[in-house]
């Protein structure tokens, strides 16, 4: 089974362990939300604990291993009458849950994955158990930002808007808001810009408005709205 993705999964064991240990302490509160049952939440506070228990006796066997190589070096090449070379001490205690079942990372890729699927899932919840990938940009799912560009017709109320930064997402949506208004949603489209039309309260008078953009990906809202931009819309 391979190691989660670098995306989201860190490569040094220090921040492995950091990461374990937000996620567990982030998803204990959601996990009854998230279909994660106590006996499984349980089962992944041990796998933390041995691996926090791997990480720290790994780096004691790399000081022992280099403690030994200083021994060998000052026996076999230190002068007569040096200090008397020393043995290191080893004390390796057995893993705290001994003995888990093998497949720690293979649990893990699938929790998440049915975190990941579970209806009550959202990025603000993906982004606090760090399990959101790094786009190739490096950034983050919950960062990704469009950038628009909009420009009015001359009438019936028409503008359209351009698109760019949509990170190849399915779909984007617009949201419009009138002068002193509330905003409302106006439409959903594909490919890098669409034309929309507003629909004022009281037709006939020019009338300025916000518009924001928010990208979607299956059915749902992803990343960040875009900034807003004003712009004045004619009959």
């Amino acid at each position: 089974m391979p190691i989660p993705s670098n995306t989201y999964f860190p490569a040094s064991f220090a921040a492995r362990v950091a990461w374990l240990q937000n996620f567990l302490t982030n998803l204990t509160p959601v996990a009854p939300m998230l279909g994660i049952l106590p006996a499984e939440l349980a089962a992944l506070g041990l796998d933390v604990e041995d691996y926090q228990w791997l990480a720290a006796t790994t780096l004691s066997v790399e000081n022992f291993k280099a403690s030994v190589r200083e021994f060998r070096l000052s026996y076999t090449e230190g002068k007569v009458g040096d200090p008397q070379p020393v043995f290191p001490t080893e004390n390796f205690d057995a893993p705290p849950n001994s003995p888990r079942p093998a497949g720690l990372f293979q649990r893990l890729i699938e929790l998440i994955d049915r975190i990941r699927t579970a209806p009550a899932y959202t990025n603000e919840i993906g982004a606090s158990l760090g399990i959101l990938p790094a786009q190739s940009n490096g950034i983050a799912e919950a960062d990704v930002k469009p950038t628009i560009e909009v420009f009015p017709s001359q009438s019936d109320y028409i503008f359209s808007v351009v698109v760019s930064d949509r990170d190849e997402k399915d779909s984007w949506s617009v949201v419009v808001q009138p002068k002193g208004g509330a905003w409302s949603y106006a439409g959903t489209f594909t490919g890098k810009s669409a034309d929309v039309t507003f629909a004022p309260a009281t037709p006939g008078e020019p009338v300025m408005i916000n518009v924001r953009v928010r990208l979607r990906r299956k059915n749902a809202d992803y990343g960040q709205m875009s900034d807003i931009v004003p712009i004045t819309v004619n009959p």
